[in-house]
């Protein structure tokens, strides 16, 4: 999807603004869904409904503000100041449904102060709309997940509203398109309301103000009712809860409060319809492993011990003494993102003792380094001043390995488990398999409360390693059940043997 960036003061009618932001599920996104129509737009000149304060929507001076009405969205918004992504391009025929269709018949100003924004703006075209195309359709969802309807006022945070209920043609829409997640609300009522809204009548004694993922700015809705989802797609929840959110406004606005979480909660358990046990089975997959999708689900993200054999060999090591040799052997593999992988761990069953002193990465006492890293981690995780004091101390240490102990720690090799490389700590790991250290701290994604498994010697590993990397080749081009499959050990052996491979691809299964 093209898009156009314009400041909040240069959108008028017409264009499509960006109301949703990275929607986490298999089927999307759709074509056009993070976008919707703008039917109105005013400009709130020095809003007095908005105090100066804290919130990140516009400076400590809140000078001027644009509000705008969006098709399919149960309440106007009140824009962040800045910039703001717009479609260059929709279909034709959903931008002719859209202009027959409108939420929002009425162009009177909502907001006390403001005035309509009709003419083009400053550095904007003459034609907003954009330019009409023909894209194509997504399949067709069957059943669609559970929702139900409560007063706006009820809404909590972590519920997932429906902001976009009619982008044309429905039936395209995505498996859970249109709901998005509540990361902030406030109520505004009686007395408070005559200076926000032009006609406060339309409020019906109640404003709740939401801020809701992909909507840059403040959702104002009437005291109405909305639609949630009952259970939302898990492994959506999670990508959420995992990214960055707003837990405070956008503006500080007159008379706003906060409602207490506890009792919209109970509110919530009044009104909700129970779901059956299989609601969140209802989703489509992003994984096609259960363990890659537990690990996402239910991970946590933190330091933890971890066998050396479990980490990927390194993907680059450029300022390596020996990786010229590195990329002499790699010449000798296929093509393939795995293949440079496989050639560092192919050099670690070549390097000798004398090999490994060369590299100022291997000066070290590794096994010390370890040991007291291994401490210092378990000390700060368990939470015992004493215990951290002592640990950091490291007093039986150099001053050398003093740091690269607290490094292993405070500026950590990082890892999730089961991924396919490690960030920030190659050099370390290639010294510390080297060491023959069993175990070191590593900071990632994990699965709590699960057995730190078994750790293999380095060489060994490197050589299974290989030695699986050339039988999936084999199996690869012959067949798995080829008997030449077998001789993958004359591959490791005599790499001379690999060019009549050269023009093999090692299959995207494979394990590593």
């Amino acid at each position: 999807m093209m898009r156009q960036v314009h400041r909040a003061q240069q959108l008028l009618p017409g264009d499509y603004i960006r109301t949703g932001f990275a929607r986490f599920n298999a089927d999307g996104p759709r074509e056009g869904e993070y976008y919707a129509r703008i039917e109105h737009v005013e400009h709130i000149e020095r809003p007095g409904f908005v105090l100066s304060g804290d919130g990140f929507g516009l400076d400590r001076t809140v000078r001027r503000m644009v509000g705008v009405r969006i098709q399919g969205m149960p309440g106007p918004v009140l824009l962040r100041a800045g910039d703001h992504h717009a479609a260059s391009a929709i279909d034709e025929e959903r931008q002719r449904w859209d202009r027959l269709h409108p939420t929002w018949p009425e162009a009177t100003p909502m907001f006390v102060g403001g005035k309509a924004a009709t003419a083009p703006a400053w550095g904007r075209d003459e034609a907003p709309r954009p330019e009409a195309i023909r894209s194509s359709r997504g399949c067709e969802v069957g059943r669609r997940p559970m929702t139900f309807e409560k007063p706006a006022s009820a809404l909590c945070v972590g519920d997932y509203l429906q902001t976009q209920d009619c982008r044309f043609p429905a039936e395209d829409m995505g498996f859970d398109e249109g709901f998005w997640r509540v990361e902030w609300i406030a109520h505004i009522e009686g007395s408070a309301l005559p200076a926000l809204l032009a006609d406060p009548d339309w409020a019906r004694g109640k404003v709740t103000l939401a801020n809701v993922y992909g909507i840059s700015g403040v959702l104002v809705l009437p005291e109405t009712t909305v639609r949630v989802l009952v259970v939302p797609n898990p492994e959506r929840l999670r990508n959420d809860l995992d990214g960055p959110w707003h837990e405070k406004p956008y503006f500080q606005f007159d008379g706003a409060i906060v409602p207490d979480k506890d009792d919209q909660q109970r509110k919530d358990a009044a009104l909700r319809p129970p779901a059956p046990e299989t609601e969140a089975d209802v989703y489509p997959s992003s994984f096609s492993n259960p363990t890659d999708r537990a690990l996402f689900l239910n991970g946590v993200t933190g330091i933890r011990p971890v066998a050396v054999s479990r980490l990927p060999w390194p993907h680059r090591l450029s300022k390596c003494s020996h990786f010229q040799r590195v990329e002499a052997i790699e010449k000798t593999y296929p093509e393939d993102w795995y293949a440079g992988q496989v050639a560092h761990a192919e050099l670690f069953t070549r390097l000798t003792q004398e090999d490994f002193a060369a590299c100022p990465y291997h000066q070290g006492n590794w096994t010390a380094i370890a040991e007291a890293a291994n401490e210092l981690a378990a000390a700060e995780l368990e939470g015992d001043p004493e215990r951290a004091q002592a640990a950091y101390a490291m007093e039986h240490l150099e001053e050398a390995d003093r740091e690269w102990a607290r490094a292993l720690v405070h500026d950590p090799i990082c890892w999730d488990d089961n991924h396919d490389s490690l960030t920030n700590g190659q050099h370390r790991t290639c010294a510390l398999r080297a060491a023959g250290v069993p175990y070191l701290p590593v900071e990632g994604r994990y699965l709590p409360d699960t057995a730190t498994p078994d750790t293999v010697d380095a060489r060994t590993h490197a050589q299974r390693t290989v030695g699986e990397y050339w039988r999936d080749v084999l199996t690869a081009v012959l067949g798995p059940t080829h008997p030449l499959v077998d001789a993958a050990p004359l591959l490791v052996r005599f790499p001379a043997l690999r060019r009549l491979l050269s023009s093999a691809r090692r299959p995207s299964s494979a394990k590593q």
